[in-house]
């Protein structure tokens, strides 16, 4: 039932966004066979839905219309009329960039290099994808409107070709009825769906519906022939795809291929390893992150090799399979066969799909992955995560996808280092009378000693924040002089220093602490090191720490390193 419910969907969601990549339809239908099938066989993930995704097409023609000459006066892919070559020029680079992303995925799964995706948070892909959602929706409402116009990379750019093609007359009220009531259609079942959830099936079956009203209606309104006031498909080639391997190589533009497939292979990751990962914690079983990406790689090489654009999982398409209650990819494998048998037997019914209702389906598809709803959470829980998410949003829909992902890939990296160069330091003091030491910030009933002041360092100790550690030290240190001559003391005798939080320390931390040690002991304060570890302790050790630090003076709690530090005021000693 899952494979036959995702089978119907992604045929007339893979033709519509073939249409969004540039491509001809029938390329769409390649991309939801072949990839599909091979991830069935080696995907550890029971639910994911493969195939082409809405904002992997809208990457990859932001990414690839400026690379091939005279690309920017195609109009229809799927006829391009007297631009025949110009188009296979660049169904033919498309393909090469499929083979390329799936050479990063190969890299990545055997260098294990996973864990580069992470520098993309959550942030910046709700972020990202919202931008890319909107500003391909706007682009297909030129298809309700029955206007043409070349495809712009912003919202702003869209409007305006709409606005002028809506001054000019050119609007053709039969497809904008036809477009709008399809819409509707599609948007009542996702209503419904929500109040019943049983009604997940018919749901899924939404755009097959909505395709088989649209290809009646240009039956119906004797349109067939795509002359009429109804554009239509017209051409979708029958029969399986053919082989491409040949197209492979030379690739004379591999420059700038290169990062179009760094950045499509770390959303399609990224996205489908976040859908994988979902469903496998809500199915309860062991998604195995590896093979995982290696399943993808071959996917995308079986696409490359059988004339197919990259492909990765589906939010919908994987949502259904689960609601369904796919629990193997033998749903995979079914999908893959009602695609199969699509294109052995129906693409001569579907060359009458609609424009209007491919414009309609992709509406309604990708309206849902612009999550407003994640925007006033981070408002509410995390303000820096909501600026990262608002900029990658705002320049993914103004200026444009890839340079929205590289606007917030750098803000994300930016922040990340500036957390480590400039991380936290907390004053500590007693709880009531317990041996617990908390940050007086956040426990105002904890008590600090005169002459001691208690630190605690929240960051592993490297290279880049050891500066900023060292004046953070020296401004308590100030502080705890004033305090200090409060209570009748001539300053600061003790520097108690919590390390249990320094998880890794290079060669700069350790010659801080060492530096931190002889400055101190020059102006007559001790420094006292608590819980520090083992790795750490062995580092001192080698640059001769106990030279310019009696080993007696380091502790595995901090309670009794300022129990030690309080007896030896009492006694008037300080080494």
């Amino acid at each position: 039932m899952a494979g036959i419910a995702v089978g119907f969907t992604v045929v007339p969601q893979g033709m519509s966004y073939a249409n969004i990549a540039g491509l001809p339809a029938v390329m769409g239908l390649y991309g939801a066979f072949l990839p599909v099938l091979i991830y069935s066989v080696f995907g550890s993930c029971r639910q994911l839905g493969v195939g082409p995704v809405a904002v992997t097409s809208g990457l990859i023609y932001s990414g690839l219309e400026g690379l091939v000459p005279g690309y920017d006066k195609v109009s229809n892919p799927n006829e391009p009329g007297d631009l025949a070559g110009v188009q296979e020029a660049y169904n033919k680079t498309v393909i090469q960039l499929a083979f390329l992303v799936a050479c990063l995925y190969t890299a990545v799964g055997a260098l294990r290099l996973g864990f580069l995706i992470r520098f993309l948070s959550h942030p910046v892909i709700t972020g990202f994808t919202s931008g890319a959602a909107l500003t391909i929706a706007a682009g297909q409402i030129k298809y309700l409107l029955g206007v043409s116009y070349k495809k712009q990379d912003t919202l702003q750019g869209e409007l305006y070709n709409i606005i002028q093609q809506l001054i000019a007359g050119k609007f053709v009220w039969q497809e904008f009825v036809m477009g709008l009531m399809i819409l509707l259609f599609l948007t009542s079942l996702k209503f419904l769906h929500r109040r019943y959830p049983k009604t997940i099936f018919l749901k899924a079956m939404g755009p097959f519906i909505a395709c088989v009203v649209g290809i009646i209606v240009v039956v119906a309104t004797n349109n067939s022939s795509g002359k009429g006031p109804i554009k239509i498909v017209k051409n979708i080639p029958q029969g399986l795809p053919h082989f491409t391997v040949g197209d492979w190589a030379p690739i004379p533009n591999i420059g700038s291929l290169l990062p179009v497939a760094f950045i499509v292979m770390a959303v399609d990751m990224l996205e489908s390893t976040s859908i994988a990962r979902a469903l496998a914690r809500k199915n309860k079983y062991e998604l195995a992150f590896n093979q995982e990406i290696v399943a993808l790689g071959l996917a995308n090489f079986a696409g490359a090799m059988f004339n197919s654009y990259s492909t990765t999982g589906s939010f919908s398409r994987s949502a259904i399979n689960n609601s369904c209650g796919a629990k193997t990819q033998l749903s995979g494998f079914v999908t893959s066969m009602i695609v199969m048998c699509v294109l052995l037997f129906l693409t001569p019914v579907f060359r009458l799909m609609p424009y209007n209702t491919m414009g309609a389906i992709i509406i309604s598809g990708v309206i849902t992955l612009v999550e407003f709803g994640v925007a006033r959470e981070l408002f509410r829980v995390h303000l820096r995560d909501f600026f990262v998410w608002l900029v990658a949003f705002l320049v993914t829909t103004f200026a444009g996808v890839e340079l929205g992902l590289m606007c917030s890939i750098i803000l994300s990296i930016a922040i990340l280092i500036l957390e480590a160069s400039f991380p936290h330091t907390a004053v500590l003091g007693r709880v009531g009378k317990s041996n617990v030491y908390r940050s007086v910030e956040r426990y105002p009933d904890a008590h600090t000693m005169p002459g001691i002041v208690a630190l605690r360092l929240d960051a592993p100790l490297f290279f880049a924040n050891t500066v900023h550690f060292n004046q953070r030290i020296y401004d308590h240190l100030k502080q705890g002089d004033i305090q200090a001559r409060e209570a009748g003391l001539p300053g600061v005798k003790f520097l108690v220093v919590d390390l249990s939080p320094v998880t890794r320390s290079d060669s700069s931390g350790a010659h801080m602490i060492y530096d931190l040690a002889v400055d101190l002991a020059n102006k007559g304060v001790q420094l006292v090191l608590s819980n520090p570890r083992h790795k750490l302790i062995r580092m001192l050790e080698r640059i001769d720490i106990y030279s310019v630090l009696p080993q007696h003076w380091v502790f595995v709690h901090t309670h009794d390193g300022i129990n030690a530090a309080i007896a030896a005021m009492d006694d008037g000693e300080m080494a």
